[in-house]
């Protein structure tokens, strides 16, 4: 794959949307982690937060496939398993493939539109999966309590924002 000088101002939109689409994978593997995270609290498989620490650390350096393989152990949800195995792919084309996959046919302001289109359908993709994993993590909310910052510092207000206007806030 040869090595893009980027100097049209569309080339740059391209980039923008590709960096807006890795944003929101990033997002999705946070969220994907702050579940796991909530529903292991819910489901008291930690006797202290000392004992939860280690694990939550030891999950923040996994990858989007292994957090993934980490929440299907402990939910079964088989349409939002079958959007997250989706969502991975799609991550891992995004951040192996995507260029590449481009390469050839990228000639001009059309291909740009339809990379960008690309990238944005995506995006979209990562942002829908966060507002189901926010909802699903509802009840494990209602099992913690009324302070899921006790377990996790601003997980309120990152849920809020969520929830809220569905941007990806991290």
């Amino acid at each position: 794959m040869p090595f893009i000088d980027s100097s049209s101002a569309a080339e740059e939109h391209v980039f923008a949307a590709y960096g807006r689409a890795m944003h929101g994978a990033q997002a999705l593997e946070h969220w994907l982690r702050i579940l796991v995270q909530v529903h292991r609290v819910a489901t008291k498989h930690f006797a202290s937060h000392e004992e939860l620490e280690p694990a939550f650390d030891a999950l923040s350096t996994s990858t989007m496939g292994t957090v993934f393989a980490a929440l299907r152990s402990i939910e079964r949800n088989p349409p939002l398993e079958e959007k997250l195995t989706f969502a991975v792919a799609e991550r891992n084309r995004l951040a192996h493939q995507f260029f590449g996959q481009w390469a050839d046919v990228w000639v001009g302001l059309e291909t740009e539109i339809r990379m960008i289109e690309d990238a944005d359908r995506v995006r979209n993709l990562f942002e829908d999966t966060v507002q189901d994993l926010v909802s699903m993590m509802s009840d494990h909310l209602n099992t913690i309590g009324s302070n899921p910052d006790e377990y996790i510092p601003g997980l309120a207000q990152r849920i809020s924002d969520v929830a809220g206007d569905g941007q990806l806030l991290v």
